[in-house]
């Protein structure tokens, strides 16, 4: 197997996995420690090292509120059960590659993964992600470190000259350029690389292939409950303006005491984190001050506007949700609105189209009205994000899969809630505490073939890991509007109420 290469900058030893087939490389440095006076500076390319390096450890993690620490948070039990013995450092800016190749003239698809976590939090090796299992379906699987909050997703006027902003987003980039300049060497094909997302990984995801410093990098593109479309008057997760983004930098400026940017580069990373994170807490934006800028570089307009107009990547894509991201329990991204509240936000987005869709809801009483924006798919942004973002595609003439995950959780009563996907796409099952039995591990392994596939031909479509024929995906099309829905099975998703879904997937493309 292919255990030690030699890159551009050095010759790198990695480790057998579990499975002696795929070897691991972790801390793979794709650019130069962001530290002192690289913080907040565009991510430098890595210095050489005579020598092999041994990439047999993982690597510190970007600075954030130590994961793992917090046993009454739902996602610490779910996705961080060992969060709390990992290093955070600014020194972050890492690759972990698994491969499979036994040479370096196999030219094998690169599955190129972008951790999520509100561009405040996350890391690349959570426990949910299993890149020796990816890698069995002879792709090699990659996962990136990258800043985060204030440290990734930070403007001041002093910084102009230097980094706009969107670190974290750049980084993202320095590591596909380093995959361009490297993979070969792990056996792999520059030319078929795909990126994937999750949550925030999903909004990168849609960053990526909506900048024109993209281009050339990347070959099709996965967006997981995050990245689709959103509506006109914005929704959650627009995108800064230069103006909000350096004055949020001179607040925290002002914050830690620092008179200048020399000053600041000197404030331990740790304090310009937790000041960053906790002060404005509970004021407006809070944590979401620090997420992408419209910097006229990396963004030359709303990403919005980029994708309806189409001068974005013409890759083909996979859009899609879990379908309980916004039922309410631990965990949950904000809860249900009561009938008064929900018709206030419908006026307030939908204006003189506001009378149109509460006509079609269930306003018959609190209880009857609970239920329908529970049960109701195109009432949630993630959902008619992502099936709006693919009805714009196949009006261009491009290619995009859409999927809805609706599958059995086992262990209680949770949904298909936001992050449950990952167990399946990374068929990593087993290293969750909920008691998986036989069809969730079926499921598994026809979802990671569905992804991998994708991969390696740019449709999802073809036979799963032991030969088995999928059923049929195909592409989201406007007369047929095909979406694929992850039960115990994939099948088609066709829950009604298709008036409602085509008005407000209509009204996001607006």
């Amino acid at each position: 197997m292919l255990r030690t290469v030699k890159t551009k900058y050095g010759i790198l030893e990695g480790v057998p996995c579990g499975d002696p087939r795929i070897t691991c490389f972790w801390g793979v440095p794709y650019a130069k420690p962001p530290v002192a006076e690289l913080r907040w500076a565009a991510p430098q390319e890595p210095e050489a090292w005579e020598g092999v390096r041994h990439a047999d450890r993982k690597p510190p993690i970007a600075m954030q509120p130590q994961p793992g620490e917090d046993w009454t948070d739902f996602y610490t039990k779910e996705l961080n059960p060992t969060g709390y013995e990992y290093t955070l450092s600014e020194d972050c800016l890492y690759l972990n590659i698994w491969s499979p190749a036994k040479s370096d003239k196999e030219k094998l698809p690169v599955f190129f993964y972008i951790h999520g976590g509100g561009f405040t939090a996350g890391y690349p090796f959570e426990v949910e992600f299993d890149g020796e299992r990816v890698a069995r379906n002879d792709v090699i699987f990659i996962t990136v470190g990258y800043r985060l909050n204030a440290l990734g997703f930070f403007s001041h006027p002093e910084l102009r000259d230097e980094c706009l902003g969107n670190q974290g987003l750049l980084d993202q980039l320095a590591a596909l350029r380093w995959v361009q300049e490297n993979i070969s060497c792990f056996g792999g094909d520059p030319t078929r690389v795909t990126i994937c997302g999750q949550s925030a990984g999903g909004m990168s995801v849609s960053s990526i292939i909506n900048s024109p410093l993209s281009e050339g990098l990347v070959s099709g593109a996965i967006m997981m409950s995050g990245g689709g479309l959103r509506p006109p008057k914005g929704g959650v997760g627009p995108w800064l303006s230069m103006e909000e983004a350096e004055r949020f930098g001179v607040e925290l400026f002002e914050a830690v005491g620092a008179k200048n940017l020399i000053e600041a580069r000197q404030v331990p990373a740790s304090v310009i984190m937790r000041t960053a994170l906790g002060r404005w807490k509970d004021g407006k934006n809070g944590p979401l001050r620090w997420r992408p800028v419209i910097d006229g570089c990396f963004f030359e307009a709303e990403l919005r506007d980029v994708i309806l107009s189409g001068k974005n990547l013409n890759v083909p894509i996979m859009i899609g949700c879990c379908r309980d991201e916004n039922r309410p329990r631990a965990g949950a991204f904000g809860g249900l609105l009561d009938m008064e509240g929900f018709r206030k936000m419908i006026c307030a987005e939908y204006g003189d189209q506001a009378e149109t869709l509460l006509s079609m809801c269930d306003l018959s009483s609190e209880e009857a009205f609970q239920k329908f924006q529970h049960d109701e798919a195109g009432l949630a942004m993630g959902y008619t994000g992502a099936m709006a973002y693919a009805r714009n595609n196949a009006a261009l003439g491009r290619k995009a899969w859409t999927f809805v995950f609706d599958h059995d959780i086992p262990g209680d009563d949770v949904g298909s809630f936001h992050g449950s996907d990952m167990w399946f796409v990374f068929d990593s099952l087993g290293h969750s505490w909920r008691p998986f039995s036989g069809k969730h591990y079926d499921l598994a392994r026809q979802v990671s073939s569905y992804w991998c596939n994708f991969v390696k031909t740019g449709d999802p479509n073809g036979v799963d890991r032991i030969g088995e024929k999928l059923p049929e995906w195909k592409p989201f099309d406007e007369e047929d509007e095909f979406t694929i829905c992850f039960k115990d099975a994939p099948v088609r998703f066709d829950e009604g109420n298709v008036e409602l879904k085509r008005f407000t997937q209509k009204h996001f493309l607006e």
